[in-house]
């Protein structure tokens, strides 16, 4: 088995359900999703990648803190629901690092339609040549980078954005470190048909020269792609921008418009 380059911690488990949970959903729930996504999209793309946890399982600080150092890998995403009546996704970076991939994978959520609320780091009361928080302190020479997608407790639109949207801001993550590394990146293969650029073979990934943001009236609304010369824009984003709605029922992607009867 390939020693991994990324480890992938979902924050809490077992005992400790976060403190970015709400009626809706645990912190560790939410998060434990969120990471397996990444985990089998990094498989997809080869990125040799592991987690800290796969199940509801408690872990204490020392143990999590631990299994990223003996891991092998590089850089660990550590990934959390925020609380504090905040809005936006933050990421948080050692103060021993450039915080390079800690703003590419903001900026990379934020073209998905999140709000961006910083990038920061923070030192030890009483010691500033050490990091305040223990993933970053604990984990040896393990580049971490602690990413909260939005606030569970927000006044404004995270809790909706969440959870119309987790999947799209995992993505975005998947894509943000593979361009950090320079690993060959492809979306995940779109369900249903299309025209254009030719389909690739069965198990061959679609050559994505780029990605493209959408503005659309001077306002950043998400991220589209431009694979063989060709645009292509997520359906729901591009049709819920003019007023439509997009389901699938099971074989095709359904548009209604409010004309429809």
């Amino acid at each position: 088995m390939a020693v991994p380059i990324l480890i992938i911690d979902p924050g809490h488990g077992g005992s400790d359900p976060g403190g970015g949970s709400n009626s809706l959903w645990l912190e560790k729930h939410f998060v434990l999703q969120i990471s397996t996504y990444q985990a089998e999209r990094f498989g997809e793309l080869g990125v040799p990648v592991t987690m800290t946890r796969r199940s509801d399982v408690t872990l204490g600080a020392s143990d999590r803190a631990e299994i990223v150092r003996e891991s092998g890998a590089r850089y660990c995403i550590s990934n959390h629901i925020n609380a504090g009546g905040g809005d936006g996704v933050e990421a948080i970076h050692s103060i021993h690092s450039d915080g390079a991939l800690a703003r590419r994978i903001v900026n990379a959520i934020s073209t998905r339609g999140q709000n961006v609320r910083r990038v920061f780091t923070r030192t030890l009361p009483g010691d500033r040549t050490k990091d305040y928080y223990f993933m970053h302190r604990e984990t040896g020479g393990v580049q971490t980078v602690i990413v909260e997608y939005g606030f569970a407790d927000s006044p404004g639109d995270d809790v909706t954005q969440l959870q119309s949207q987790w999947r799209a801001y995992a993505e975005a993550v998947v894509m943000a470190f593979c361009q950090h590394i320079g690993h060959p990146y492809a979306p995940p293969r779109a369900i249903g048909g299309g025209t254009g650029a030719p389909r690739p073979e069965p198990g061959e990934q679609p050559v994505v020269q780029s990605a493209i943001g959408i503005v659309v009236n001077g306002a950043a609304r998400g991220e589209g792609f431009l694979i063989d010369n060709v645009s292509y824009i997520p359906a729901r984003l591009l049709t819920e921008l003019f007023g439509a709605t997009v389901g699938w029922d099971g074989s095709n992607v359904t548009i209604r418009t409010e004309e429809t009867e």
